[in-house]
């Protein structure tokens, strides 16, 4: 289980292929969000959310 209450078997998983310049970019915020607000954070976490947020927007 982890903050989403999601049960790890129920998890679904896909590969995501960034170009190194993108992934040092993603990198340097999201170290940047645990330095200043969360330490748990993750790369992870920072690409559910923007995908989550799209989702959103797009239902609306």
């Amino acid at each position: 289980m982890n903050k989403t209450k999601t049960p790890t078997v129920d998890k679904v998983t896909f590969p995501l292929r960034l170009p190194p310049t993108m992934y040092k970019k993603i990198r340097a915020k999201v170290n940047e969000i645990k330095e200043n607000e969360n330490y748990a954070y993750s790369i992870n976490d920072f690409l559910t959310e923007i995908i989550e947020k799209g989702l959103k927007e797009k239902k609306q």
